[in-house]
């Protein structure tokens, strides 16, 4: 039965209309403020509130997409001397596409009638109601969102996105402002600042604390112009190994990363709770567990070569090879795998019809559903032996590598409805000779390679003929031979 709603039940989730300073006591300002390691997404200073906009803020479950939200609340109460019944959220998890109208309806008249300044919604994991964005053009056609400043979030991309698609026109923003926002787990960067805060004074007095700056710097490797700045910080690659070594252990996940970092370990709780939020956002679109499952098995025992979605559906019991491509791209929509096509020699773009190759996008994550799929051990014990494996260890780093650059690609190609698949690639020649990764920017290609081994040869550089240019992502070693470099992956990912 549709419920109805009133101002009252509206302020229960909205309590620092009474009083601002009650936003210190939500448990989203709490958790953060109790954690030993506070991450403060560079995305929050991305999102200008003083235009009639709407913002959307994609992501994966559990990546800090509420609490980003309440940390922006608290610093337009606390610092922005903003009005506190200007301010509304509402999560949306449970709310047919009546309800959001009503509830949306009631604070808009509400508020309204009370004051003509701007108000701030903040209208969290809309993506779990149908036809959502019928409710928001409703309003905004209404005329009701003038003077109004709108932030969206969601955990499934695809309805996010198709459905912004929806609202043409309608969305506000300055001309060419992104106005999707995505919150993936934290990249590197942001971890060794996280854990390491020292290293912000070196990455500054090496002119590389900017992530523009640090992009420009890769970008001149290809070039042939090797910058100082990077060499300087060889002197901390021990620290940065030690770092990486960690990150491999929990990914970018905050959560997981205050665990692991305080208790020296990650619950099966934390593992099950993951899991949990992948399998019910799936089921929510009418997936199959047992059928990813075979997929998620499927995907490991191939990864990382180039597969067919007719070979990947041989790894399982399912009938047919769309089945099987429709998994994989609910994956890519719930932002926890990739698809890489292979680049077209002819086209210089990538190819969807050859084999293609399917990564996990974050390290816990990774190690989340291989001992899912397997149980064979306790989560935490299969997550060491992953690590202790040569192997699976190889495959979880082409796997970051990948994630990083397709961030990369994005800080290089900022705009709404970016899709990695255009940017990033792999590459194999006619004699059969592949390289790992190929970043599309503008007419330029840039090619990568991970040789995650302890010495490195001439030979090893031998791919990249094709292109009489690259960069080789290696263990240990900087060097140069020819045209093309070398450098150690954990101070290659933080110029990410």
């Amino acid at each position: 039965m549709e419920k109805i709603y009133d101002i009252s039940q509206l302020a229960e989730a909205n309590r620092w209309w009474v009083n601002k300073n009650n936003i210190l006591d939500d448990f989203k300002i709490i958790n953060w403020e109790e954690s030993k390691y506070k991450w403060s997404p560079n995305l929050k200073k991305y999102i200008k509130l003083d235009k009639d906009v709407i913002y959307t803020v994609r992501g994966p479950r559990q990546v800090g997409k509420t609490t980003l939200v309440k940390l922006i609340i608290k610093d337009l109460l606390l610092e922005g001397g903003i009005d506190p019944e200007n301010i509304f959220f509402w999560s949306f998890e449970s709310n047919s596409p009546q309800e959001l109208n009503k509830i949306i309806d009631t604070y808009l008249r509400w508020r309204s009638a009370k004051s003509a300044q701007r108000k701030y919604l903040f209208l969290d994991e809309i993506s779990a109601v149908n036809d959502w964005q019928k409710e928001i053009m409703h309003f905004s056609n209404r005329g009701d969102l003038v003077n109004c400043s709108v932030v969206i979030t969601g955990s499934h991309s695809m309805d996010i996105k198709y459905s912004t698609e929806r609202m043409p026109g309608r969305r506000g923003g300055d001309k060419n402002e992104p106005l999707d926002k995505i919150l993936m787990p934290m990249k590197f960067s942001e971890y060794v600042k996280l854990v390491y805060p020292e290293i912000q004074e070196v990455l500054s007095k090496n002119n590389l604390l900017r992530g523009s700056e640090r992009k420009e710097k890769i970008l001149n490797l290809f070039d042939g112009e090797i910058d100082s700045g990077i060499e300087n910080l060889l002197v901390y690659k021990k620290e940065l190994d030690s770092i990486f070594d960690m990150y491999l252990y929990t990914g970018g996940i905050p959560y997981v990363i205050n665990e692991y970092l305080v208790d020296n370990e990650i619950s099966t709780k934390t593992f099950n709770s993951y899991i949990g939020w992948i399998i019910g956002d799936l089921q929510k679109y009418k997936y199959k567990e047992d059928y990813f499952k075979q997929i998620i098995k499927a995907i490991f025992k191939t990864m990382p070569n180039p597969i067919s979605w007719n070979s990947l559906k041989d790894f399982t019991d399912i009938k047919t090879h769309t089945t099987v491509q429709d998994y994989v791209s609910a994956m890519e929509d719930i932002f926890v795998g990739n698809i890489v096509y292979p680049l077209s020699q002819k086209s210089g773009g990538p190819n969807p019809v050859k084999n293609k190759k399917i990564y996990i996008s974050d390290p816990f994550i990774f190690h989340a559903l291989h001992g899912w799929a397997h149980a064979e051990k306790d989560y935490y014990e299969n997550l060491k032996a992953n690590l202790l494996n040569l192997e699976m260890k190889s495959k979880l780093i082409e796997c970051v590598v990948h994630n990083h650059l397709c961030r990369w690609s994005y800080g290089l190609n900022p705009r709404d409805l970016f899709d990695p698949k255009d940017h990033i690639c792999y590459y194999r020649d006619k004699k059969e000779r592949e390289i790992d990764f190929v970043a599309i920017y503008g007419d330029k290609i840039f090619p990568f390679e991970v040789k995650y081994q302890s010495s490195i040869s001439n030979s090893d550089f031998s791919n990249f003929s094709s292109f009489n240019r690259g960069l080789l992502i290696s263990k240990d070693h900087t060097m140069k031979y020819k045209n093309y470099y070398s450098m150690p992956i954990s101070l290659f990912l933080l110029m990410i």
